[in-house]
């Protein structure tokens, strides 16, 4: 099968560059490469800038000026029937990084920094070829070109190793149409500062210019990627959108769907209330608003962190609902990376460097967001519940809720965690702690009791047997 995107990449070395090795390859009309063999560095340094800039420093030949990279780029040596034939005009094919074009009242000035630049960073020149109807069959030329220019040549170079592209580095995408059913872009980058991170990661030039298949596959990934987006990508990432904000609902104290409502598992009610707890002493020093990613550093922040996550666990092992949506977002994804792995096959594009949408640094980024949502809601529904219980717990009434006891329970286990008699026989702790609160009226391992339990008959026995039966009907109970 034939590609249809290619990309070929051919280096030029500055004139300081380490590795050069003063050759100047050049093209012959019928498509050979030659090079000529420079004498020394000042010859190159006039070769170099000849043909990539089209001048001399010490030369006024305007005719010299134009013959350069960016005149060709622009359309300067083909005939004007062929630029009119195929809709070509110079002011509108060279384009800048910033979405601009290429207009001859700046060539001068591009010509001087570049050729400034070519001292000591070396420039890349590329042609990125392209089936015509297979572009226009999903995409318009014009957006595809200001596609590759502005976003897509940023983050080719950024993953080629260039640090901060947009800041560091100039470049030139420019269109040309003059063949049949084929577009081609030539591009130029040459870095304006030491910009490559080096293996001792310090920033340096690049100097080993030719590009690998990594590189070179990605390019050609983003290119397809970009041509049909319309069609085929942007549909697969709306269904992975939809599926992650169903999953968010489930998280919405405001939407039907949330599933910290009504919980039925004493252990995950116990680690809610506990963790409620452990939020109410950060809110005791600091009285900002809680989030997940802003807890403190410190041993009660780590503990929270732990707890939230294990909620979090908890309720995707026991929740139906919560492994389903879970398991729609997988296979979505599983359908986006199947477009990823068919683009490839129809482009000839090899598995090196190949990522899996799993992988993928937008697609990661959508999962981090929505698993951040989920332990935020977690963080604010255990806060919420802690305190609404607890005023329920204060208000004089002669009743005290189910939730009272479990909030008691949590949170003298939490003053006690070290108890190892607690670690080993969780249940008949547990139980222990009832039969004191029930019938004894006391804990023997603290002063105080608790006011919400204090309220509550001593020789309450049904009352305790009827909790009795609730821990010994729970499911988690019952696997202990």
């Amino acid at each position: 099968m034939e590609s249809k995107v290619v990309f070929i990449n051919h280096p030029y070395y500055s004139v300081n560059n380490p590795s050069n090795n003063l050759k100047i390859y050049k093209k012959h009309k019928n498509g050979d490469w030659y090079y000529i063999k420079c004498k020394d560095k000042n010859h190159y340094r006039k070769e170099l800038k000849k043909y990539i800039c089209g001048f001399y420093d010490y030369s006024r030949d305007e005719k010299k000026a134009k013959s350069s990279m960016l005149d060709y780029f622009m359309g300067g040596k083909k005939s004007e029937d062929i630029m009119t034939r195929n809709k070509m005009r110079r002011e509108k094919m060279a384009m800048l990084k910033d979405g601009s074009f290429i207009t001859d009242d700046i060539v001068l000035e591009m010509q001087k920094s570049w050729s400034n630049y070519l001292e000591d960073s070396n420039v890349n020149l590329a042609v990125l070829s392209l089936y015509q109807d297979y572009v226009d069959e999903n995409i318009s030329i014009d957006e595809l070109q200001k596609e590759i220019t502005t976003k897509i040549m940023p983050k080719f170079l950024k993953y080629s190793g260039y640090q901060d592209p947009e800041k560091n580095l100039e470049w030139v995408v420019s269109l040309h149409c003059d063949r049949e059913n084929n577009y081609h872009f030539h591009i130029a980058w040459v870095e304006k500062n030491k910009c490559y991170k080096l293996k001792n990661n310090k920033l340096g030039h690049r100097y080993k210019l030719k590009l690998n298949d990594n590189e070179n596959n990605f390019m050609k990934r983003q290119v397809s990627l970009a041509i049909e987006r319309s069609k085929l990508y942007r549909p697969s990432l709306i269904k992975i959108n939809e599926d992650l904000k169903h999953l968010q609902s489930y998280f919405n104290p405001k939407d039907r769907n949330f599933t910290l409502k009504n919980i039925s598992d004493l252990d995950l009610e116990e680690n809610i209330v506990r963790l409620g707890y452990l939020l109410k002493q950060i809110r005791e020093i600091d009285k900002k608003y809680i989030k997940y990613g802003s807890l403190p550093k410190n041993e009660i922040g780590k503990e929270i962190r732990k707890l939230t996550n294990e909620i979090k666990n908890k309720l995707f092992d026991s929740k139906n609902e919560l492994k389903l949506s879970k398991k729609e977002i997988d296979e979505s994804i599983e359908k986006l990376n199947d477009i990823f792995l068919d683009i490839d096959k129809r482009n000839n594009i090899s598995n090196v460097g190949f990522e899996s949408a799993f992988d993928n640094k937008m697609i990661q980024s959508k999962l981090e967001k929505t698993d951040n949502y989920i332990l935020n809601a977690i963080v604010n529904h255990a806060l919420y519940n802690y305190h609404y219980n607890k005023g329920k717990a204060n208000k004089k009434t002669d009743k005290i809720s189910f939730e009272d006891v479990i909030g008691e329970i949590a949170i003298i286990i939490y003053k006690d965690k070290s108890n190892k008699y607690y670690q080993n026989n969780r249940k008949k702790f547990k139980l222990k702690l009832l039969e004191n609160f029930f019938i004894y009226g006391s804990y023997k391992n603290h002063d105080k009791m608790s006011n919400a339990l204090r309220r509550l008959s001593k020789d309450s026995e049904d009352a305790a047997k009827q909790f009795y039966e609730m821990l010994s009907d729970n499911e988690y109970e019952k696997n202990m």
